[in-house]
């Protein structure tokens, strides 16, 4: 499996504290079927900034090194997570922001607490640059819980959308639970992210999780989710999305 969305590279962002934390973590997530994990490192202007060379070079090389010298089969795979801002492709192109492994696909975050400034308008800059974005975990924002078929129209627009498989267990709220099983019911999400911050948190979980995942997407729809979909990015193939259905009703 391919893990889409991880806070597993060292003293970057709120993540890992240490390389040794790292590896716990990195072995955690072989423990439960993963090979290949993306280091989706918050790129936060003016908190958590730290330029594409450093942590590709000083940091997961370490870390692939590593697993290349025991023989054991795991790859970690640059990225960011970046936090919504007018200045996204900026910060990509001048190489402190980083695409999902050197291709056009761009993942970014969203306000928690609050409705985000200019979305559409960043959106079209991203397009219009050559870039694909991708929105993580929308099941944790008001403004989709309010209203999950706003998605829709985001889709439309070539938008696509990675959800955290603990929203499923509710780790983040029961409102984030009942959203996530809703959109993805409605074919809205397109990969899977363990979002893990910390060794002996998520990863030990993530069995419990699919499983529960699969009883809302069969079995075929799952493997798409957490491998097929994320093969698809990582190789920068051109992705289309699955229909998505309007939510009739909701909470």
């Amino acid at each position: 499996m391919i893990d889409f969305h991880s806070h597993i590279i060292p003293q970057i962002d709120d993540g890992s504290r240490s390389m040794e934390e790292t590896i716990a973590m990195l072995r955690e997530a072989k423990n439960v079927g993963f090979n290949k994990i993306i280091s989706t490192s918050h790129y936060y202007e003016d908190k958590y900034v730290v330029e594409e060379q450093h942590r590709e070079n000083s940091l997961i090389d370490i870390a692939n090194k590593f697993f290349e010298s025991t023989g054991e089969e795991m790859r970690l795979i640059l990225a960011s997570e970046i936090y919504i801002t007018p200045y996204m492709v900026d910060l990509i192109k001048e190489k402190k922001a980083s695409v999902i492994n050197g291709t056009r696909y761009v993942l970014f975050e969203l306000p928690l607490n609050s409705e985000p400034f200019g979305l559409r308008e960043t959106i079209f800059r991203l397009i219009e640059n050559g870039y694909k974005p991708i929105i993580a975990h929308p099941e944790r924002y008001p403004i989709v819980q309010d209203d999950p078929n706003m998605l829709i129209e985001l889709i439309d627009m070539g938008v696509l959308f990675q959800s955290n498989y603990g929203s499923i267990m509710g780790i983040y709220g029961n409102t984030a639970k009942k959203t996530v099983k809703k959109l993805l019911e409605s074919d809205m999400i397109h990969f899977l992210g363990s979002d893990c911050h910390r060794a002996n948190s998520i990863y030990p979980k993530i069995p419990k999780m699919i499983s529960e995942i699969e009883k809302i997407v069969g079995s075929r729809r799952l493997r798409e989710l957490t491998v097929l979909n994320a093969q698809h990015i990582l190789n920068d193939y051109d992705f289309e999305p699955y229909t998505p259905r309007k939510i009739k009703r909701f909470f």
